[in-house]
């Protein structure tokens, strides 16, 4: 049974609800059956989260104000991780934020801030999906309370500080084939340390470079990929480009695609994409499936 946490903030009448909640069970469902015709992985029972507080460790809901798309100005930024200090590393950094001096809890639960790197040389975070068992090491940082985020601040074209918990993960995964060796079930163990410290994370060099300095390890440096700001939040659960300066960020069935062509992948296998895994378990299933279909308008 998949459960549904709908906000009727964003509805007109009664009638337009149930109208919109058909449309997002019956797509909900296609899904599933979709992806089942992909894959025979086991399924869990999930949650879709709709607008959920990306900077802290819960959900919520938008906070009741009317003037809340148009407050500041919002920057998306997305990087992709070269160094850890002096160690070559595989990796990627995705932020979006308002830019200003955050002094409620409402306003900081709109902010996301994630990394996800490895030294592993051989095998990058999105690797192609092997059929052998395989151990596999990564790190992770996910920022959890805010302290505020600033265009143009002490010579950073974009500044974003906070606490952040910082994981070393280790997975241990089997993978189980039938006579024709197609893959029939996949298993994962997880041995996870979590620590937690104070962060800085400036955008540099005209939106060309970034690094990412947390308390006790070493600094994060790389590259930009992309990055926008603009008048209206960006929406967390467009999971495909949505960095223009268009008012339009709706999520599509393009996006719900986008989701599934990445069902099953983790770090270490598969095209695993940080910013796709809603429940933070390191795997793209049927949970994050569900949060973005429950998203669409």
């Amino acid at each position: 049974m998949l459960l549904f946490v709908f906000n009727y903030a964003f509805f007109k009448n009664s009638t337009e609800v149930k109208g919109k909640m058909r449309k997002k069970l019956a797509l909900v469902l296609l899904t599933v059956i979709a992806v089942s015709m992909l894959s025979s992985l086991t399924i869990a029972y999930a949650s879709a989260r709709p607008w959920l507080g990306m900077g802290v460790n819960k959900m919520m809901s938008p906070p009741a104000v009317s003037n809340r798309w148009l407050e500041k100005s919002w920057v998306r930024v997305e990087g992709i991780i070269t160094k850890w200090g002096e160690k070559d590393v595989n990796g990627s950094l995705s932020a979006f934020a308002k830019t200003a001096l955050l002094n409620t809890d409402a306003t900081r639960q709109l902010v996301s801030a994630s990394a996800i790197w490895t030294t592993n040389k051989s095998r990058p975070i999105s690797a192609l999906r092997t059929k052998e068992n395989f151990t596999y090491n990564f790190y992770s940082a996910k920022l959890i309370t805010l302290n505020m985020s600033l265009l143009n601040y002490g010579g950073s074209n974009f500044f974003l500080n906070g606490t952040w918990n910082v994981y070393n993960v280790t997975s241990h995964v089997t993978i189980f084939t039938n006579i024709d060796d197609e893959i029939t079930g996949i298993h994962r163990d997880q041995d996870i340390k979590v620590g937690k410290a104070y962060g800085e994370l400036n955008v540099t060099d005209n939106w060309t470079k970034f690094n990412l300095k947390i308390s006790g390890i070493d600094p994060l440096t790389g590259s930009v990929r992309r990055s926008a700001t603009r008048l209206m939040q960006f929406n967390p659960f467009k999971v495909t480009d949505d960095l223009s300066d268009s008012a339009n960020s709706a999520v599509t069935k393009t996006d719900l695609t986008a989701v599934v062509r990445c069902y099953g992948a983790m770090p270490g296998w598969g095209n695993f994409d940080e910013k796709m895994d809603f429940n933070n378990n390191y795997k793209i299933d049927i949970a994050d499936l569900t949060t973005v279909a429950a998203n669409m308008q």
